[in-house]
């Protein structure tokens, strides 16, 4: 037997309460009964949970059915309400039932009450199972929906004799139409791709003549130019209703086509690489064997084929000793994060030679193999041995330059040195002079030797400014003053340019900020470019003008300018090849080598014709510190 019926009893008669149990109890429904009599004491109660049945009287001093079913249908919808009153007339009655009484009963016919209760219940039960398997339903849909929505497929049904189409929401978003529209056979024709239409025909009329399942993959084309690829598969609905011939799947695997097309043109151009044999490619176990390599890995190390099929072929094998470490390294590296860094190594060719190889590599799927590119360094090793050759030569060359240059000078710096050397010589005569006298004149005595301190340090100054733009050495970047720079050369060159009657002039900018560079380089520079100025007017007398100047740019702009013979009229940038030379006793390497050492301080180095006679030499350095190249020379 089941437990009892909790039920509420909205009444205020104890005598009609106690009957009404007792007209239960007898016809055998077991009951607990909970009396109130009025609002609060009910919804209160009601409030608990836990009732299967709720009996109300229509008329109560204080309160009525009526407002205890609308309050009962807003907090219990479930538990069945039956009206037991004496007062309640049909009408009444009748409008209780449209609200959502579930009975009435007059206490006059109590008889009665039995059967409404158990139809009640009955119904009630009925009810709350359509309700569950109406959640059920909902839940199973919602779960489908989101299911589709998940695997982008879309369900549909066919009736072929009506032509009637039916889809689900995601077949609606695959198609691209909206929910609200019918879909037609047309409008999903207009949809596919021409090139599959003839291929699907053939596919639905086998369809309609077998009656048996179908998978098919097809394009659509969108209005806006997209393309969509889909799945279909279906069957014959036997099992469904009349109206419905075909059920079916469609699934948009736009995504997975798109990837595997972007795949597919991945490994299209690893294979043209590894079959363009431009880099070395191999496939190898990590603990040595080779199990595949392109030609050009097999050229690189001057082995065959047949060696590699036969299993010969061991990168461990291959590798040097000495290589060993790196090698082990990058091992490790595979095993624990599926690539390794580039790095170098060597290979031992079949003749024992070697060959130098940088090499990356990525595990093959597996924890065993990997893929590993192999770039030949033989003829980047030799280019880097041959601009090593090269830079050795300019270096070579720079110094000879300076050393020719500096012989030009000799006898401009001969003379200026016997100066000074000739006062301090006088001064020295005069000092012992005043040293003889009887007394000897002490004060006198110091002061010419002073002045002789004075005339020898200048004389060591000049030697020291000649010694330094013929010494070897690397070059060594320092904080240089461009115009002291100037000044120095312009004091220098002064007796060479006074034997040709030519007067240097400088327009110096006096905001100029020291730069890093080396300042022996730049001496060179402008030596020559000045010499060159000097030189192009010694048979017209004339002007050398040297300027200094920051560019809007930020950058040092220095221009030496003359009045000579100018630029050659053919090719003029030829000027800055090396061993190209307009004077008889030239060399061709000064220009050459004062482009370079500008180059390599980050500069640029250019001649431009004067307007009406000669030419001007301008380069500039950058207001910052920039590292010397390759190419510079020392």
């Amino acid at each position: 037997m089941g437990s009892p019926l909790r039920i509420l009893h909205l009444e205020d008669d104890v005598t009609d309460a106690e009957l009404a149990h007792c007209t239960l109890t007898t016809d055998g429904i077991a009951c607990d009964v909970i009396r109130v009599e009025t609002e609060a004491a009910f919804c209160a109660t009601l409030q608990q949970g836990g009732f299967d049945l709720i009996l109300a009287d229509y008329a109560l001093p204080s309160f009525d059915g009526l407002s205890a079913l609308r309050i009962t249908l807003e907090r219990c919808p479930d538990v069945p309400f039956v009206f037991v009153s004496g007062t309640m007339g049909e009408e009444v009655a009748i409008e209780a039932l449209k609200i959502g009484a579930t009975d009435y009963v007059l206490k006059t016919r109590l008889s009665r009450l039995v059967p409404a209760v158990r139809r009640a219940l009955r119904e009630s039960t009925a009810k709350a199972e359509l309700r569950r398997s109406e959640r059920a339903l909902r839940r199973s849909e919602a779960y489908l929906t989101i299911a589709q929505r998940l695997s982008h497929t879309g369900s549909f049904g066919w009736n072929v004799s009506s032509g009637e189409i039916f889809w689900s929401l995601e077949t609606y978003q695959i198609f691209e139409l909206d929910p609200a529209a019918k879909p037609t056979a047309d409008f999903i024709w207009r949809r596919v791709h021409p090139d599959d239409r003839s291929r699907l025909t053939e596919i639905l009329e086998r369809l309609l003549r077998d009656r048996s399942d179908f998978h098919a993959e097809h394009r659509l084309l969108m209005p806006d130019g997209r393309v969509k690829y889909l799945r279909v598969s279906g069957r014959a609905a036997h099992d469904f209703p009349r109206e419905t011939d075909f059920v079916g799947a469609v699934t948009d695997i736009t995504a997975i086509r798109e990837a595997e097309h972007e795949i597919q043109k991945r490994e299209a151009k690893i294979r043209r690489l590894v079959d363009a044999n431009i880099v070395g490619v191999l496939i190898a176990e990590l603990d040595g064997p080779i199990i595949e390599a392109n030609d050009a890995f097999l050229q690189m190390v001057g082995y065959s084929r047949d060696d590699l099929t036969s299993g010969r072929l061991r990168w461990t094998d291959l590798t040097p000793p000495e290589w060993q470490i790196a090698s082990d390294r990058a091992t490790n590296q595979l095993r624990a994060t599926g690539t390794c860094e580039l790095f170098e190594k060597e290979y031992f060719r079949s003749d024992g030679t070697r060959v130098p190889v940088l090499i990356a590599a990525a595990l093959d799927g597996t924890q065993t193999e990997c893929v590993a590119f192999v770039l030949d360094l033989t003829e980047r090793k030799r280019a880097h041995q041959e601009r090593e050759r090269l830079r050795e030569l300019q270096a070579e060359l720079a110094y000879m330059s300076r050393v020719i240059t500096v012989g030009e000078l000799a006898a401009s710096f001969a003379h200026e040195v016997k100066q000074p050397i000739g006062a301090a010589s006088i001064n020295a005569e005069t000092c012992v002079r005043w040293l003889q006298r009887n007394p000897p004149d002490i004060e006198k005595a110091r002061e010419i030797a002073l002045r002789m301190v004075k005339d020898v340090r200048r004389a060591a100054d000049i030697i020291d400014r000649n010694r330094s733009l013929y010494q070897r050495g690397a070059p060594k970047r320092e904080l240089v003053e461009l115009n002291d720079l100037i000044r120095e050369m312009i004091a220098l060159l002064y007796e060479k340019a006074n034997q040709y009657s030519i007067t240097i002039r400088a327009e110096l900018d006096t905001a100029l900020p020291a730069i890093p560079a080396d300042r022996v380089q730049l001496q060179q520079v402008l030596m020559n470019l000045m010499l060159n100025g000097i030189e192009a007017m010694a048979d017209t007398n004339g002007e050398l003008t040297v300027t200094s100047q920051m560019t809007e740019d930020g950058q040092l702009l220095v221009s030496v300018m003359d009045s000579g013979i100018g630029l050659p009229l053919v090719e003029p940038e030829r000027i800055f090849d090396a061993f190209f030379t307009t004077k008889p006793q030239g060399t061709g390497m000064g220009l050459s080598v004062s482009r370079t050492i500008i180059e390599s301080h980050g500069g640029h180095l250019w001649a431009t014709a004067n307007p009406a006679r000669g030419a001007t030499f301008h380069f500039t350095l950058p207001n910052a510190v920039t590292e010397p190249l390759p190419s510079a020379v020392g």
